[in-house]
């Protein structure tokens, strides 16, 4: 029995709009760590430990927030596997910066 009432998308519709969804969040999310990377004083050609890297952290991190209220929207149009998507992308960059915040992603000098 098939179930094509308008609160559920077709398996390969949903499939399609995740992987441009994830293709569009990594465009976005580099663009955000470029922002944020701008906004610091942080030199890649001589890493500084003192440099502080919070606005890189806080600009990715407000993209993963984003990306996890963009889910919300996703579930309540009916994109199943969208919603799974962009919530594995959200927690893996939010996990990132939560690590790195804490400490344990370092600078190698």
């Amino acid at each position: 029995m098939h179930d094509h009432s308008p609160s559920r998308r077709g398996t390969g519709e949903d499939v399609f709009f995740a992987v441009l969804l994830w293709l569009l969040d990594a465009i976005v999310g580099i663009v955000a760590l470029l922002t944020g990377l701008a906004r610091t004083d942080f030199n890649p050609l001589e890493p500084d430990p003192h440099a502080s890297l919070t606005p890189v952290f806080a600009y990715v991190g407000g993209f993963g927030g984003l990306v996890l209220l963009s889910a919300i929207g996703l579930f309540r149009l009916g994109y199943r596997v969208s919603v799974a998507a962009q919530a594995v992308a959200a927690a893996a960059v939010l996990a990132f910066c939560t690590a790195a915040m804490s400490g344990h992603l370092t600078l190698a000098s």
